[in-house]
């Protein structure tokens, strides 16, 4: 694998879903955010990966730190990579894992390759769901989505069937995780996680308190398998001074919410236009 520039340029870049930014923080020397048309979609610390400055991003990785042995090496497949944080993480914090990315903007991912490198995985152009055929059956450990188009979700990336292709190449027991946004009283999040749980047996939900009581909009993480997640570790781990999430499952979460399907693939939220004011 290529390793990755020494010196970023940063810069914009016209892309396939808009115009790519690549942003240096000012605050640390090797930090870089990435923007699709102003909507901040990754932020990267080259130097340190452990380093998450998303809180969707660390509850995502609070999900895959309780997947097998700690810092045991996995097989992980991303679907959606912007500027492949997680991967970066999971590189450096468990080494050796096997990593795929698949990105469907492939300008997008001649910048990143350009730019910050691939050190640790492998990154491709495609539609994730269309990946999803070509992967070999209960081979992975762990499938993440977090794949959007501009600021939604693509309604085919959420849908029963692909939910159930996704459970094809994990191995037994081997988990899912979405990062989804939603507000108010959270159609779009609970339809999802009733998806999840009529292919798992488990969903957790993860998620600021103040997004779950419908107060403002912002990002959920879902997670399903057929082996009982640790709750009490999630919850744990999530009780952060900074960034505090609740962990709820489906039983409390779903209510009367329907499965999604590819027959009608439902419509992600519109985040307010000022949800990504960097001002």
């Amino acid at each position: 694998m290529p390793p990755r520039p020494k010196t970023p340029t940063g810069g914009s870049w016209p892309v396939r879903f808009g115009t790519a930014e690549l942003v240096k923080d000012l605050d640390r020397p090797t930090g870089w955010m990435l923007l699709v048309d102003g909507t901040p979609q990754s932020y990267v610390d080259l130097d340190e990966p452990e380093h998450l400055e998303f809180e969707y991003v660390r509850l995502l990785a609070d999900v895959v730190d309780g997947v097998g042995d700690p810092g045991a090496p996995l097989a992980v497949v991303h679907l959606g990579g912007g500027a492949c944080t997680l991967p970066r993480y999971l590189a450096a914090t468990r080494p050796g894992s096997t990593q795929v990315v698949v990105e469907a903007d492939e300008p997008l991912v001649e910048v990143i390759r350009q730019q910050l490198g691939t050190v640790g995985f492998r990154l491709r152009t495609g539609d994730g769901r269309e990946a999803l055929q070509h992967l070999a059956k209960g081979t992975s450990d762990v499938v993440v989505a977090d794949v959007f188009v501009g600021a939604q979700v693509p309604g085919h990336m959420a849908t029963l069937e692909h939910v159930r292709e996704v459970k094809a190449v994990l191995k037994l027991g081997g988990v899912y995780a979405v990062n989804l946004a939603d507000t108010g009283t959270l159609p779009f999040a609970r339809s999802q996680a009733a998806t999840l749980a009529a292919v798992f047996a488990h969903v957790v939900i993860l998620a600021d308190p103040g997004i779950l009581r419908g107060r403002r909009f912002g990002n959920l993480v879902l997670a399903a398998s057929d082996t009982p997640f640790p709750l009490d570790r999630l919850r744990q781990v999530t009780a952060r001074s900074i960034g505090r999430a609740r962990v709820e499952t489906q039983h409390t979460f779903v209510r009367t919410a329907r499965p999604a399907t590819d027959a009608e693939p439902p419509i992600a939220p519109t985040p307010p236009r000022d949800v990504f004011d960097l001002r």
